[in-house]
């Protein structure tokens, strides 16, 4: 093909891709992504003294309040009168009191309401069908509440996208009705400058938990004297669980792409707040921009078939790291924000695919031999695939009337690269062996030879979810620690089951490391369950130990990788991983949360195995290698005294 037509192509099939993920429906997660990872590198600070008061779970307790129920109107009272004292700037209290309960609870508050400088309540929105039209109607305070406060008032709601994260925000008016939003009116309150012209606007979020003052309700109540004086007040109720159920006032922001906790609607009606007082709204450029921006890259990146392949690949980069770099100070500095992910993740690798397409073909491997059923003889697979990861496909398949899972690898994954695809041959051919002298390890049957560009193993296989699913084998699903978690109650396995699933991973593991083993990659997803068994998984990754100089890869999940400069890879990081895994299957939140433990997670009943459990994660987690467990048996050995104690 000239080489003028090989850039005809190259340009005409980036330009295709930006256009088609810009406008179409699989491209919104490359749209949302962009601005969801705008916040993955800081956030603006809030100058604005601003105070969020929760009704949290320790709130509920402490006042003996119930979830689902009102709260006691005399609790509202003291704390609004605790403000007024104080001089408080602004008070919005996320909560509908649209009806009376008791005359003297109901006058209380409303008094404490009227003392406010400024005071705003919410009212909530319903929607209206009728033959003649259909829309919305506000469900306001009573009349009681309302007049004394000053009849400020605004609808409190929020727009989530598909996904339930919520990025968009229309102050005034909602598309759902002509009313101000809660924000809107406590803004326009305070005196700020806002155009009634209807846009849309994007949230710019202020960080993972917010850069204000937090504090459970009843420790507002114990500040001391003027603390809240000329400060800005928001107070609303935080969902019983950071994990996301899709429970009422519950959303995820952006954050939850990488922490997994969700958050309560009062904290992002905060952040619209402060949006419109500080000018902080993002927008995107307009339509006929962002396709001119994609049509002038897609052209440009139509020359890296002409360069030098390194060259290219060189360039690749550097131009997908300088567009995110350029996007994302560019939101943090101005008011705008680019889907720039189209053009890093989409354009920039289309082009980059061509002129690997145009330069090279991998020897001894057809194109599709990534995407065929591999060559298996003596073993029937099943479609589809179970798994699939990085480097190949996991599936199920039957040889002499048993069921195994098979794993093929294909070099093609490796790009072309077979110093890391010998790696992974030869750490599964020396695990084979030893695979099935321990019980906590799973077995591998057979390795196969190098073939025409992959290799395969058969191992045995994991417990399946679904009863019965040998009838119809596309219903298998294999039964792991990730999947185990969420048979049970926010996440959280039973202290007692974690401290088994911790004897049995630390036996094998120091099996594992006296044979010169390392596993790499320990985590809920690769721990699997034979006959009910918890097991070492995904032995593709398990390697040599080796001295930390001669370390070259880096494999590993963050979040389970020990923090830098220490190198993944080693017994020490096994160990640290392992830690890691407990905490996260006792106490149901993230690996990145780490080593958080909200008090509301600690069942008094059980209070002393909790934090026995939680010292033994907290040693095998130490940053200093030093510091941690010698070895997974002395780490066993804390864990059995915890079953025995």
């Amino acid at each position: 093909m000239p080489k003028l037509h090989q850039f005809v192509v190259g340009a005409t099939l980036a330009v295709a891709c930006g256009w088609l993920l810009r406008v179409t429906t699989p491209g919104e997660p490359w749209v949302n992504a962009s601005y969801d990872y705008l916040f993955r590198f800081g956030a603006r600070p809030v100058t604005n003294e601003v105070a969020l008061v929760l009704m949290d779970n320790e709130a509920f307790d402490h006042f003996h309040q119930q979830r689902g129920q009102a709260w006691d109107r005399g609790i509202h009272a003291r704390l609004l009168n605790k403000l007024a004292d104080d001089g408080a700037a602004l008070v919005v209290i996320d909560s509908l009191f649209d009806h009376l309960r008791d005359a003297p609870g109901d006058q209380a508050l409303a008094d404490a309401m009227r003392r406010q400088r400024h005071m705003v309540l919410i009212a909530s929105q319903a929607q209206v069908t009728s033959p003649e039209m259909a829309g919305a109607e506000p469900v306001m305070p009573a009349d009681l509440f309302l007049k004394a406060a000053g009849t400020n008032w605004g609808v409190a709601w929020l727009d989530p996208d598909y996904d339930s994260i919520v990025r968009r925000h229309w102050p005034f008016p909602s598309p759902a009705g002509p009313f101000p939003s809660l924000p809107w009116a406590a803004a326009q309150l305070l005196g700020a400058r806002l155009s009634d012209t209807p846009e849309e606007r994007w949230l710019r979020y202020y960080g993972p938990n917010g850069d204000w003052t937090r504090m459970s309700y009843q420790f507002a109540l114990g500040q001391p004297k003027d603390y809240f004086h000329d400060k800005i007040v928001f107070i609303g109720t935080e969902p019983p669980t950071s994990l996301f159920e899709g429970l009422q006032d519950q959303y995820k922001t952006p954050y939850w792409r990488w922490t997994d906790e969700a958050t309560g609607g009062v904290e992002i009606t905060l952040a619209s707040f402060l949006n419109l007082m500080n000018g902080d709204w993002l927008r995107r450029p307009p339509a006929w921009m962002e396709f001119l921006i994609l049509t002038i890259t897609g052209i440009l990146l139509g020359g890296l078939c002409r360069m030098k392949l390194l060259t290219a690949g060189i360039l690749a980069a550097v131009m997908a790291i300088g567009i995110s770099i350029i996007a994302i100070v560019m939101s943090y500095f101005t008011n705008f924000w680019f889907p720039w992910l189209i053009v890093a993740g989409g354009q920039i690798p289309v082009a980059f695919a061509w002129a690997v397409a145009v330069k090279i073909r991998v020897p001894g491997i057809s194109a599709d031999v990534a995407e065929r059923l591999p060559k298996t003889p003596g073993y029937k697979l099943f479609k589809p695939p179970i798994g699939q990861g990085a480097y190949g496909k996991v599936w199920l398949a039957r040889a002499n009337g048993e069921w195994k899972a098979l794993k093929a690898v294909y070099l093609k994954k490796f790009e072309g690269h077979t110093a890391p695809y010998d790696r992974e041959f030869n750490g599964i051919s020396r695990y084979r062996p030893i695979s099935d002298q321990h019980p906590a390890l799973l077995r591998v049957d057979f390795v196969s030879e190098k073939l025409d560009g992959y290799f395969y193993y058969a191992m045995e296989l994991a417990d399946s979810i679904e009863p019965d699913w040998q009838r119809a084998p596309q219903k298998y699903q294999p039964h792991d620690l990730a999947g185990e978690r969420k048979r049970w109650p926010n996440g959280r396995v039973p202290l007692p089951e974690c401290a088994r699933i911790g004897i049995a991973l630390t036996d094998a593991l120091e099996f594992l490391h006296q044979q010169g083993l390392t596993h790499r990659d320990i985590k809920p997803q690769n721990v699997i369950f034979v006959d009910g068994r918890p097991k070492l998984a995904d032995p593709g990754l398990v390697a040599d130990i080796r001295p930390l100089d001669d370390i070259k890869t880096f494999i590993g999940t963050p979040g389970y990788m020990p923090p830098p400069p220490e190198l993944p890879g080693t017994a020490a990081a096994d160990i640290y991983a392992l830690g890691v895994l407990l905490y996260v299957i006792s106490t149901g939140r993230g690996a990145t949360a780490f080593p958080e433990i909200a008090t509301t997670l600690v069942n008094p009943e059980f209070a002393a195995d909790f934090f026995q459990l939680n010292a033994i994660i907290l040693k095998a987690c130490q940053p200093n290698p030093a510091d941690r467990y010698a070895s997974a048996a002395e780490m066993r050995q804390a864990l059995m005294k915890l079953v025995t104690a």
